[in-house]
C-alpha cells in the first residue's frame, strides 16, 4: 500500500526567528520513517497482517499564534481530489495533502502556548481517546506529562491532527505511545462506505489468535468469545451522535459518556491527579487571557475593591486658587503688627469678596476662601481684637505681636494640593475602603474613570437531593426535610463569598441531576456571565454529570479533574469556548469551576483557585485579557503575583498536634492573629475546630486562614504545637 503523508509543524517564536534550532520536527520525522506498522486491522483477507509505513510530505516552522498555526494546519489538510484513489474501500475518496499532521509545540501552561486554542476550533471531529493515550504512557515516563495541552482531533473530515509538547522528548514520547495504531486510525477515516472490511472477523477458534494477532503480539490470546470477533471498537453503535437529541454531539475529553448505565461508567477517575500548585498555575494561565474590558464609571459608581484601568490625571490645580487655611484675616506681611481698617470680608464660595488690598489694609477671610489680591498672608483670629465698628461692621482691628507673619503663611497657594497634569491614581491601583482613593478621584476634576470591573459569576447548585433555601417563599417557616435531603448551604456561602470579591452573581439556584437539565441551565448561565461556579456532581457517582456535560454538551476543555489535596479532591477547572454559547452577551471564552458538593470542599476549593482567578479577572495582578507573562512561568505561579492573588504568611501552630495525612497535603481551616513582634513570629494560627471533615461547616466558622500541611512521610508524621506553618489568608486576621 501506498505510504501516508504527514505533515509535521513545529510551533516556537524562536525557532521562527532563527534563534534556536528546531530538533523536535526533525526527531519525529526520523522515528517516523523509520518506522513500518504491522496492523491487524487492515489485514489481508487470508488473515495476515499488513504494513504500513509514513512519508513526511511537509514540515514548517511557525511563531505561536494562533492565526499562522490554523492557516497552515488548515492548508494541509484541505482534501484535493484524485480520481485515482482505491485507499480505505472507496475509490471516489478525497485525498488531502496530508492524512496526519502532528504539531509539536506551544501545548504548555504559558499564555504564548496557543497551539491548542489553535486547532481545536479546526475538528470536525474529536479524538479523546488518543489524547487521552497519549498523556497516560507519557506520565509513566514523566509526571511533568500532566502539564502539557495535548490534542487530537480530525481536520476537515480528511486528516488527523496531533497537537504534542515541543520538546524532543515530550514530542517522540506522545507520538510513540499511539504510533501503532494510528495506520487504523486514518484507514478508518477514509473509509467513507463504512468500516467493516477493516475488521475482518476472525475464524480462529474461541480463546485463539489469528494469525495476525500472533504477528503483532505473540504469545497473547484474546478473551473467549463465543460470537464472531471483531478487533477493534471503532463503529460501535449507540452513539450519542446519533440518539436524536438535539444538543448530542461527540464525547470531547474523557469523562463517562452521557446516555450509558451505570454499569458502564468508569470504576477509576480517568483525570490524573495533579498538584495544588500546578491545578493553580492552570487555572490563572487560562483566565488570564480572557477578555475582560476596562468600564467607565461615574464617581458615584466607583466602589472600593476596583482596580484602575488607566492613569488618573488632575484636570485643574486643587486649589485653583491661593486660599485661607483659618479664619482670620488677609494681610499683607510686610506691614507687621498694628491697627488697620477693616476692607471687607472674603467668604469661601461666595464671588462677592474683596478684589485687591492695599498696604496699610487688611480683610476678613474664612477657611478655604480666596485670598485678595495684593494679599500674601493670613493672620488667624486670635491675635487679633476689634477696635473700631461701623453699623454693626467691623471697622479697624488691631493686630497684636503675637500676629506677625511671614509671607506665604497660613495660606494654600495654587495646586498646593495637586498640580493640573499630575497622576492621581495610577492603572493597576485598587481603590481601598479607607476612602482616599475616591476623595483623591474627586477632586480630579474627572467626570468618568476607567476601571476594572469584576467578573459576572453564576453560581449553582446541583443534586435531586438539594433543598433550595434561596427559593420565593424559603424565608418562610421551613419545614421538615423529607427523608435523604439535605439544605443547600454551598450556593448562598458562595454567593456571599463572590459578592466580598465584589463580583456581580447569577444565582442560577438548584438542578436536578439530569443531564439535560444541567445543560441547558449552564448554558443559559453562561451567555450573561463570564464564568460560572457550581457544586456537587463532579465525583465517580452514577449521577455525577458536571464533567460529561461540560465535555459532551457544552465542547468544554476540561484542564484537570482532579487535585491532590485535602479536601477538594474532585475539584474540577474547565474552560468553555464563546463559539459553544449562543446569542452571548459577552466576548471570549467562559471558565467552569466545579466544585466538591461537600460544603468545606467547596469553600475550601474557592479560596484555593475561585478567589485567586476573580482578583486576576478584575486586574488585581497585571492586565485582564493580556499576556500572563507575570503570573505564570513555566507552569508555576510566580511569587510576586502568588502574594497579592493568594496571600499567605508563615505562623507558629499552636494547640494539639495534628497527624499528616500520608496520601495528600491538607489544608485545615485555622484561625490567624497576629501578635506582636514578640518571638521569631508575630503570627500564629489554631485550628478553629477539632473535627475537620469536609461535611461539617462548623469548621469553616470564624476562619480567616487555611494551614497549608505537607503529606506525611515516615520521617514526618505530624505538626506540633511551636512549628512553623504556612497559612494561607481568606479573611481579615485577628489582631491581640
Amino acid at each position: 500500500m501506498a505510504p501516508i503523508p504527514v505533515g509535521i509543524l513545529t510551533v516556537s517564536d524562536k525557532c521562527s526567528k532563527g534563534e534556536a534550532k528546531d530538533t523536535s520536527g526533525p526527531a519525529l520525522a526520523q522515528m517516523l520513517s523509520q518506522t513500518t506498522t504491522t496492523t491487524t486491522m487492515t489485514a489481508s483477507a487470508d488473515g495476515q497482517p499488513e504494513t504500513k509505513r509514513w512519508i513526511v510530505v511537509a514540515t514548517s516552522v511557525v511563531p505561536d499564534n494562533k492565526d499562522q498555526i490554523a492557516e497552515v494546519v488548515r492548508g494541509w489538510c484541505t482534501p484535493k481530489r484524485d480520481d485515482s484513489a482505491t485507499g480505505g474501500g472507496d475509490a471516489d475518496a478525497e485525498q488531502p495533502f496530508c492524512r496526519l499532521v502532528i504539531v509539536t509545540g506551544g501545548t504548555g501552561l504559558s499564555p504564548s502556548d496557543v497551539t491548542v486554542e489553535a486547532i481545536e476550533p479546526l475538528f470536525t471531529r474529536r479524538l479523546p481517546a488518543l489524547a487521552t493515550a497519549m498523556v497516560v504512557g507519557s506520565l509513566r515516563i514523566t509526571p511533568m506529562a500532566a502539564l502539557s495541552q495535548v490534542a487530537a482531533g480530525v481536520v476537515a473530515s480528511a486528516a488527523i491532527v496531533l497537537a504534542v509538547p515541543g520538546s524532543r522528548k515530550g514530542a517522540t514520547e506522545n507520538v510513540g505511545q499511539i504510533l501503532p495504531v494510528l495506520p487504523h486510525a486514518v484507514d478508518t477515516l477514509m473509509a467513507r462506505k463504512g468500516t467493516r472490511h477493516l475488521h475482518p472477523v476472525s475464524s480462529a477458534a474461541p480463546g485463539e489468535s489469528t494469525a495476525a494477532e500472533k504477528a503483532v503480539s505473540p504469545g497473547k490470546s484474546t478473551a473467549a468469545q463465543t460470537a464472531p470477533m471483531v478487533l477493534c471498537n471503532c463503529g460501535r453503535e449507540g452513539d450519542l451522535a446519533a440518539s436524536g437529541s438535539s444538543d448530542a454531539v461527540l464525547a470531547t475529553g474523557v469523562s463517562n459518556t452521557l446516555g450509558e448505565s451505570a454499569t458502564q461508567r468508569a470504576r477509576k477517575s480517568p483525570y490524573p491527579m495533579v498538584p495544588e500548585a500546578a491545578a493553580l498555575g492552570a487555572v490563572l494561565s487560562s483566565v488570564a487571557t480572557m477578555a475582560v474590558e476596562p468600564t467607565w464609571l461615574a464617581l458615584r459608581d466607583v466602589r472600593p475593591g476596583l482596580v484602575v484601568a488607566e492613569d488618573i490625571v488632575a484636570q485643574e490645580n486643587v486649589p485653583a486658587y491661593a486660599a485661607a487655611v483659618m479664619d482670620g484675616y488677609a494681610v499683607v506681611a510686610a506691614d507687621g503688627p498694628g491697627t488697620y481698617a477693616v476692607r471687607g470680608a472674603s467668604m469661601a464660595g461666595s464671588a462677592d469678596g474683596v478684589s485687591r488690598l492695599e498696604s496699610g489694609q487688611i480683610a476678613r477671610i474664612a477657611t478655604g476662601a480666596p485670598l485678595p489680591a495684593g494679599a500674601d498672608a493670613v493672620v488667624m483670629v486670635e491675635d487679633t481684637e476689634i477696635v473700631a465698628t461701623a453699623e454693626g461692621e467691623e471697622a479697624a482691628v488691631r493686630i497684636a505681636e503675637s500676629g506677625r507673619v511671614r509671607a506665604g503663611q497660613n495660606v494654600r497657594p495654587v495646586g498646593h494640593d495637586l498640580r493640573k497634569g499630575a497622576v492621581v491614581l495610577r492603572k493597576d491601583e485598587a481603590v481601598g475602603t479607607v476612602g482616599g482613593e475616591i476623595a483623591a478621584m474627586a477632586v480630579s476634576g474627572n467626570r468618568r474613570f476607567s476601571v476594572f470591573m469584576p467578573p459576572t459569576v453564576a453560581v449553582m447548585s446541583s443534586g435531586d437531593e438539594v433543598e433550595d433555601v434561596l427559593a420565593p417563599g424559603s424565608a418562610d417557616e421551613p419545614g421538615a426535610l423529607a427523608y435523604g435531603s439535605i439544605r443547600d448551604c454551598n450556593r448562598p456561602a458562595l454567593i456571599a463569598a463572590l459578592r466580598a470579591l465584589g463580583c456581580s452573581v447569577v444565582d442560577v439556584g438548584v438542578v436536578r441531576d439530569d443531564p439535560d437539565a444541567i445543560a441547558q441551565a449552564m448554558r443559559a448561565a453562561l451567555a450573561s456571565c463570564h464564568g460560572i461556579v457550581t457544586t456537587g456532581g463532579v465525583s465517580m457517582g452514577e449521577r455525577d454529570w458536571l464533567k460529561p456535560v461540560v465535555e459532551q454538551r457544552l465542547r468544554g476543555r476540561i484542564r484537570f479533574g482532579r487535585v491532590a489535596m485535602k479536601p477538594s479532591k474532585p475539584t474540577t477547572f474547565a474552560t468553555v469556548p464563546a463559539a459553544a454559547i449562543a446569542d452571548s452577551a459577552i466576548e471570549g471564552d467562559r471558565f467552569v469551576f466545579a466544585l466538591p458538593g461537600n460544603p468545606v470542599s467547596a469553600l475550601v476549593a474557592f479560596h484555593m483557585f475561585v478567589a485567586p482567578a476573580v482578583r486576576l479577572l478584575s486586574g488585581h495582578v497585571g492586565r485582564p485579557g493580556s499576556d500572563a507573562g507575570g503570573v505564570v512561568h513555566d507552569g508555576h505561579v510566580a511569587s510576586s503575583a502568588l502574594s497579592a492573588l493568594r496571600p499567605s504568611v508563615t505562623a507558629v501552630f499552636v494547640g494539639s498536634e495534628v497527624e499528616l495525612d500520608r496520601m495528600r497535603p491538607e489544608y485545615v481551616r485555622a484561625s490567624l492573629v497576629w501578635n506582636g513582634g514578640g518571638g521569631a513570629c508575630g503570627w500564629s494560627v489554631r485550628m478553629v475546630d477539632q473535627m475537620q471533615q469536609s461535611s461539617r461547616v462548623a469548621s469553616m466558622q470564624r476562619a480567616n486562614a487555611l494551614v497549608s500541611l505537607p503529606r506525611g512521610t515516615d520521617a514526618k508524621r505530624v505538626v506540633a504545637a511551636g512549628e512553623l506553618v504556612t497559612a494561607i489568608v481568606i479573611a481579615a486576621p485577628h489582631f491581640g
